[in-house]
Parts: structure tokens; sequence; C-alpha cells
């Protein structure tokens, strides 16, 4: 039943639009729910509202006009209005200069004027509370007309409370964040084939959005004029009026950093993992110098602590350093749940936001599979509608890993076919051997100047290979959260003895610790430790 009241093709197409402006992401649904209540309403005659809507307008610039014209189209469609034109109730002519106006609200609106847009903050010299009985009678008096009252007072509610049940719909227009200035940049310089380095854009994109547009305008014209192909960090700051004087320094010995592969070869055990790595960087390496750049991105399944987050960002390294991405290897990790909102309409946009500021390199979404929803049309399945489109408009930009435990990722992936079509590859991390997270123990006391006595190491080994096998066992992390431990009993023996060897960590610390985690554990879980 439901079914004939969804949108089209067409509807979502125009709703779409409003991709192209900024902070208006969030008003998608309430566009779709202003439809389905148009069907609603001319096919049983369902009359609890009306088509008034307060916008909240929290940006500085001249957005209105833009979203109300796409509004309109899809108004007209439905035959919600006749036309799309859009009027904005100005002070009368005849009021003079400091003298108070009768009000704009005593008009007679043209046939063809279909959405009258009311300001509260620019019709501020008016007694606004006065004039809501003039507004309610002007509403009745053109029923076909949608009355937009914008609110620009940063006042959160006071419009609504004044306006009361006049207008049925509330939307909002959000200021332009960094990110959506960042966007809105590499959209125009990859419209003119102009590259760059996301860092360096960064920079130039933080100031006021009218001298944004400006100079993005001017560095393209010079681009193309000279031939330009490239920018960089110098051409930005001089066009953004932020060039500095770079002071001399003294010629000083280079120490060569450590390259990706470099990284991944030093990761320890993952053999099978670092070999795919590199199959995958040679294939994408032929097919994008063959003009068929491939999907990035990929799925990664295994327990947690197995090293997915540490080779996610090598990824993110290797494709920088490669020129696979455009970005500086760019890292940004966050839990599947921090893609969905907690209103309706806003999900969309926290998708958008995420990505813009992991572009250019990799996006890491940890325990994906907490996308899952238990109900049809939750914001999770919105989430993920929108991570799908992404992840196909930008697959030559970004690189999107999911990541989380392996029957979940594949429960997540056959309920949402968009995923597997878009995934180019698929990554299985195995766990740790007991002398791999060993090394792993090591290499800690290593980079903390500890040393273990006789004995620790073979400790040690024995109780990795009884706890690797229970359940939930965090590999790389366990071992981290073991060595917190065992340093904190051992500096409880070198205080209380005043020992002099404070780097020396002794069996007695191991199994001081071995001790505190038994007693921590919760009773059944010791009993099944013990046999019973």
């Amino acid at each position: 039943m439901l079914n004939e009241y969804a949108l089209d093709e067409e509807d979502e197409k125009i709703i779409d639009e409003l991709d192209n402006l900024f902070g208006v992401l969030q008003n998608k649904d309430v566009l779709r729910n202003m439809v389905m209540y148009a069907k609603l309403r001319h096919e049983n005659e369902m009359h609890f509202g009306n088509f008034n809507i307060i916008i909240r307008n929290n940006s500085s610039y001249n957005l209105m006009n833009d979203y109300l014209k796409v509004c309109a189209k899809l108004f007209v469609k439905h035959n919600i209005i006749s036309t799309d034109k859009i009027i904005y109730l100005k002070q009368p002519e005849n009021a003079k200069k400091g003298q108070k106006a009768k009000g704009p609200f005593e008009v007679e609106l043209d046939k063809q004027d279909s959405i009258i847009v009311v300001s509260k903050n620019k019709l501020g010299y008016f007694d606004f509370e006065r004039e809501i009985f003039n507004i309610e009678k002007l509403i009745q008096k053109y029923p076909e007309k949608i009355f937009v009252f914008e609110d620009t007072n940063f006042c959160e509610g006071q419009m609504d409370a004044e306006l009361g049940n006049l207008a049925s719909w509330r939307m909002t227009i959000e200021k332009i964040s960094l990110d959506d200035k960042l966007m809105y940049c590499k959209e125009m310089l990859e419209k003119n084939k102009i590259k760059y380095k996301r860092q360096d854009l960064q920079e130039f994109a933080d100031q006021p959005f009218w001298q944004l547009k400006n100079n993005i305008l001017q560095l393209i014209v010079e681009c193309k004029s000279n031939e330009i192909e490239r920018v960089n960090c110098e051409m930005l700051r001089k066009k953004s009026g932020k060039s500095k004087k770079i002071p001399v320094r003294k010629r000083t010995r280079k120490i060569k950093n450590k390259s990706a592969k470099d990284d991944l070869d030093e990761l320890i055990g993952l053999d099978s993992i670092k070999s795919e790595i590199n199959k995958i960087l040679n294939y994408v390496k032929l097919n994008k110098s063959r003009g068929k750049m491939p999907t990035l991105h990929m799925c990664f399944n295994g327990n947690p602590g197995t090293g997915k987050t540490s080779v996610a960002r090598i990824i993110g390294k290797l494709f920088e350093e490669e020129r696979i991405l455009p970005g500086n290897g760019e890292f940004v990790e966050i839990h599947g749940r921090d893609l969905v909102a907690k209103y309706v309409g806003w999900t969309a946009a926290q998708v958008h936001n995420t990505i813009a500021r992991a572009m250019g390199g990799v996006l890491f979404i940890d325990e994906a599979y907490s996308l899952i929803s238990d109900r049809v049309g939750g914001f999770e399945d919105e989430a993920i509608a929108t991570l799908i489109k992404k992840m196909e408009d930008h697959r030559d930009e970004i690189c999107i890993i999911l990541a989380g435990y392996t029957d979940e990722m594949k429960k997540l992936i056959k309920q949402n076919p968009g995923f597997e079509s878009r995934i180019q590859f698929t990554i299985n991390f195995p766990n740790y051997t007991s002398k791999e997270l060993l090394k792993i123990f090591n290499g800690l006391c290593k980079k903390e100047k500890y040393r273990l006595s006789k004995g620790c190491s073979d400790l040690l080994l024995q109780h990795f290979e009884v706890a690797r096998n229970e359940d939930g066992f965090g590999n790389g992390r366990y071992v981290r959260n073991i060595f917190e431990k065992i340093k904190f009993e051992q500096a409880d023996r070198v205080v209380s003895t005043n020992s002099k060897n404070v780097n020396i960590i002794t069996n007695s610390d191991i199994r001081n610790a071995f001790m505190e985690i038994e007693l921590s554990k919760p009773v059944e879980e010791k009993r099944r430790a013990i046999g019973f």
C-alpha cells in the first residue's frame, strides 16, 4: 500500500539537485514526505495539515532562492502549486525612513506568485507578533499558495512559537562548513582537470565563501591561460592572500622517511596479507597506466586486533606514494554507527561530510556490520544507501574500507547487494600465532626500553597459546592490554622493594598480572577455565 505513494525516478532526480547546494541535504526526507502527503491529500482527501514551511536559515550566504527553486520544481510536478514563481514580501515603498510601516501583509498577490517568502529578520522593523493575525488572514485568502517563513534571528524555536499551526513543515539551511568549501574547490578544480593536493587545498578553502568563489575562479583562469595542470601550495597561498615569505634555513642532513612498503614489511606476521596488498597495488598501477582506473574499495574480515587498522593506514600511504589517490595519505577511522544521525534527514548529510573528510585517502569503517538494521526504512538503511552512492560517485578519489567480524560482514554484504558490485577486494585477516603474539610483546618492550628476565618468554608463550583459543580473543589488542598490566605490576614491585633495575620485567611481574586477569573474570568464565 505504501508503494503507490512512493516517489518516482524523476522526483528523486529533482531532489538530488540539492547535492549542488550547501547545508540543505538534511531536508531531502522532508521534501519526500511533503510529496507523499500531497498524494494522500489528493486521493483520500486527508487534510490534516498544510504546505506552509518554516525554514531556519543559519547560513550567512544567499542560498534561500536557489534552494526554493528546487523545492518549487518538485511542488509544481505534483500540483501542489501552479507555477514556480517565488516572491519575497518587502517593506511597503510608502514607508518613510525611520517610520514604522503598516506591515507587509496587507497586500494583493499576483496569480503567478506561488511561493511567498516572509523573513522575520528582514521584516524586523514590523511588529511581527502583532502581524500574526494578518498573516493568518493572508493564508486563508490564498490557500493555493505556499507561505515560507524564513527565521534568521538565530533564536531556536521562536518562529514556531509565534506561528503556531500556520506552518506544518520545518526545514533548515545550515552554515557552510569547511568540508563544504573544500568539496566546492575540489569539484571546480576537477571539472577543469586541474590537479592538487588535498592538504594544500584545505588551507586555501579556509576563507569566507564569497571570497573563495572569486579566488577559485581566478585560480582556474590563471591555470588555463598558462597551461598549468597542477596547483601547488605557494600558488594557493598567493591566491588566497595567505602567502608568506619563506625564511632561509640552514641546510641540514636529510633523514630518509620510511616508505609505506617498509611499514608493511615491518608488520609482524600477516605474510598472506602483505602478499595480497602487493598484488592489489600492482593491479591498480597497471590498470591506471592503461587508463582504466579500477574501484579501490575493500572489505576486511577478521577478529579484533588482527592488524586491520594498521594495514588500512598503510594502504592510504601506499596509494599516496604511488599517486593512485590525490591526497597525502589521509586516514579517517570511524565506527559504523558514526554514520547514523539522530534525526530524519540528517544521516545523508553526516555520510557526505564524513566522506568529504577522507577524500583523497582512506575512510576506514570499523564494525561496519553495525549498520545492519532490525527494521526496514531505518536511519541505517539511509546511511547504507548514501554510502553506496558515494562509493560509486567517488570510486577513484577515495578508498572506503569496511571492516568487522567475518560472519557479520558476510551478512552485511549479503543484505545489501549494492556493496558487492562496489567492493573490489576482500581480505581475510587470520588470528596471530602464539609466536607472533610474543614478537608483538617484545616489540612493545623494545619501544619502551624494557627487558625480560630469563624464563619470561616461555611463560608468555604458554599463556598466549591458551588465550588465543578463547572466544573473543583480541590478538594484538590483547597483547597490549597484557603489557600494560605487567608494567603496572612491575612498577609496584620496583617501588615497594626499592629496586634499581627499573627496566627489568621479571617472572613474578608476569604471574601477578595473569593472576589479576583471572580474578577479574566473571564467575562463569572462571569455572569454564578450570574445567567445571
